[in-house]
């Protein structure tokens, strides 16, 4: 099978309904992919028919971007299509008259169908499907490529996932696997008749279905979970209230209640089933569960910590269970997992179920990754803006430095070429020469391009798209205090950061002990969101974590840094 998973096809919506009804010859189609999940994985293993290892029909993707037409606006739609051509100058004469021509025979044939035309809306049709499922019609070719006979699949709505939403786009299911896939997708959940949690198992359901790089294998009876803790501070805050006439208005407060959720959505896996590949991180799917992994020697904490009592050792989990701590391979809270939210779902229910259906596979998502740029990162122009004009000249001071190296180092800029080609410029082909001949950087043209393309970054810089000394770095919190808090310690006593006015310590290796740095939330949409922060060797963070160059720790207790930022920081030094 294709290292991205299966291909299928994606319907338009309108077109199902136009080809079915009879005014239509074909599907309005393109290529989709089934890819690669623990929903595919268990999907082949029960009845997926797949074809060279490469397609399935059993799935399909539908798009609803247009409904279907009347025959009055089928008609209007071929004669503004008419009015098109007859006015298009960058064809030839034959070519406009053949493509006339052709829309004349569409408008015939609409004319013999024209009791065959039904009007459907996009949301309509969506409520339709939904609803009643979809039949799609397949040609079947004889052995000379003719068609014999036609095949209907009746298909089902299975789910819409959340990268699909802004298009409308769902995948449909074949009837006959429909029971078995929502099975698993729902991990046998029973909704009620009456305010069903329609959203929560729409969202919390596909994330098995979540495209996966790679697979970890854990035993959920080793994750030790955990109830997350708050911790609560007293800071000065900008309140956005109503006034007594209903409008905005923002109310300073000082010394107002603030507070963190320390381990939001992070887990320690110990360093034993950690991947190579993964630096640092991994973010992890299952049934109802998600997670940010990271890097941690958690046996070896253990065994620090308890000492000769390690062997017999126990922790209790949220619900009281008890596990030996020479068993614990990964430690998490509550928020990492979604099925609690269900009524009459256990605990011991979940473990049993991801056993059952994927034999204790856990699927990687993404991990961290460095700069393809090497040590430096693009700032977006919004970054730029955030910053004090008297910083600007510092700002930009390692672009300005890269451009001198790419108008005198010749390395530098076959550097850059390596970097950015594609197949839409000519890079590659300039590399190439340049390897062949390396007399070739000498002639007239090699010098135009060298400039042009130079030239162009100038462009782009001016824009605000400058480089600095940094990276994305995935950000894990307190995970000190985290270990802390699985032993039964307070984790607020963390000693691993201290409190410094002003700014928050971090812990980084990808920038020095010491260093002082300016942290951007990405995406970056507002000067709140841009941090000081102070990097903090400790040597408890060295020994018992492995988040390397593409991670960082934050400290989170005491800190008003979760609320003014959400989800992965870009970080310049």
């Amino acid at each position: 099978m294709s290292e991205f998973g299966l291909r299928i096809n994606n319907f338009a919506a309108g077109s199902i309904m136009e080809k079915n009804v009879g005014v239509r010859d074909r599907y309005d189609i393109t290529e989709a992919m089934l890819i690669n999940s623990l929903f595919k994985d268990y999907m082949v293993s029960h009845g997926l028919n797949v074809y060279k290892g490469e397609s399935t029909r059993d799935i399909i993707c539908i798009t609803f971007k247009y409904g279907s037409r009347t025959y009055e606006e089928e008609i209007a739609h071929l004669n503004k299509r008419i009015k098109t051509y007859e006015k298009d100058t960058k064809i030839s004469e034959e070519q406009k008259q053949q493509k006339i021509d052709f829309l004349n025979i569409l408008k015939e044939k609409a004319t013999e169908n024209k009791d065959k035309y039904v009007r459907y809306t996009k949301d309509q049709l969506r409520i339709l499907y939904y609803t009643q499922g979809v039949d799609i019609f397949y040609n079947v070719y004889g052995k000379k490529g003719k068609i014999t006979d036609t095949e209907k699949i009746h298909y089902k709505m299975l789910f819409r996932s959340t990268g699909k939403a802004k298009i409308g786009s769902c995948m449909f299911i074949r009837e006959e696997l429909y029971e078995v896939a929502k099975n698993y997708l729902y991990m046998g959940i029973q909704l009620p008749k009456e305010n069903a949690p329609i959203v929560e198992i729409g969202a919390y359901s596909s994330l098995v279905a979540s495209s996966i790089v790679g697979k970890v294998k854990i035993d959920p009876k080793d994750i030790l979970i955990l109830k997350d803790v708050e911790s609560t501070f007293l800071g000065d805050a900008i309140s956005i209230e109503l006034d007594n006439k209903g409008h905005c208005q923002a109310v300073k407060k000082d010394n107002y209640k603030l507070g963190n959720v320390l381990f939001d959505g992070q887990a320690l896996i110990d360093h034993s089933l950690f991947p190579i590949w993964g630096n640092g991180y991994i973010l992890l799917r299952q049934h109802m569960f998600k997670a940010a992994a990271f890097d941690c020697y958690l046996q070896q904490w253990f065994k620090d910590y308890y000492g000769d009592k390690y062997e017999n050792a126990v922790i209790k989990d949220m619900w009281g269970n008890e596990h030996k701590v020479t068993d614990i391979k990964m430690v998490t809270t509550d928020n990492a997992i979604k099925w609690c939210k269900f009524k009459g779902i256990t605990y011991d229910y979940w473990c049993e179920r991801v056993k059952q259906d994927n034999d204790n596979w856990f699927g990687i998502v993404k991990t961290a990754h460095p700069s393809k740029l090497g040590d430096v990162q693009y700032q977006s122009y919004q970054m730029v803006n955030a910053l004090d004009i008297n910083t600007i000249e510092g700002a930009v001071q390692c672009t300005k430095d890269y451009i001198y190296q790419l108008k005198n180092d010749i390395n530098i800029f076959l550097d850059y070429l390596k970097r950015n080609s594609n197949f839409s410029n000519d890079f590659e082909v300039l590399i190439a020469l340049v390897k062949q001949d390396p007399e070739f950087e000498q002639c007239s043209y090699f010098k135009d391009r060298r400039d042009r393309i130079i030239q162009s970054y100038i462009a782009n810089a001016k824009m605000g798209r400058i480089i600095n000394n940094g990276d994305n770095l995935t950000i894990v919190g307190s995970p000190y205090a985290m270990l802390l808090y699985t032993v039964g310690e307070d984790p607020e006593s963390d000693p691993t950061f201290e409190h410094e006015n002003g700014c928050i310590q971090c812990y980084t290796e990808r920038f020095d002990d010491g260093e002082y740095l300016a942290a951007f939330r990405s995406p970056f949409n507002s000067r709140n969101s841009l941090d000081y922060m102070h990097n903090h060797y400790d040597w408890r963070l060295n020994k018992y974590f492995n988040i390397g160059k593409n991670c960082i720790a934050i400290n989170m207790v005491g800190t008003d840094f979760q609320m003014k930022n959400n989800g992965l920081i870009k970080w310049v030094g």
